[in-house]
């Protein structure tokens, strides 16, 4: 298959503000479906959902512990893409100040 197919696979994953929540979470912590659906305030079904999402583009991983199923972050470095973004949004937010300020 073809990378950029792949990379955007894993871009439309992160696409979804509540799936960034999630991923925000489960780097503070591997939590079950319940922690999740408690802390976001969503229900069980969407946070399903979400998780099953983020799973099957290889961003998180599930890890049975006895009767509950735990999700963790597989690759830390997916939070440089939220840094890089959070960049260019600064940046851009910036470049429309100095316009305005100028116009």
């Amino acid at each position: 298959m073809d990378d950029c197919v792949l990379v955007a696979e894993i871009f439309k994953a992160l696409s979804h503000p509540t799936r960034l929540r999630i991923l925000k979470l489960l780097n503070e912590k591997k939590c079950n479906v319940i922690d999740i659906s408690e802390e976001l305030s969503l229900t069980q079904s969407s946070v399903s959902q979400h998780l099953k999402i983020l799973e099957n583009s290889g961003i998180i991983k599930k890890e049975k512990e006895g009767n509950v199923v735990f999700c963790e972050i597989k690759y830390k470095s997916i939070f440089k893409l939220f840094d890089d973004a959070k960049k260019i949004i600064h940046n851009e937010l910036q470049e429309a100040h100095k316009t305005i300020k100028n116009s």
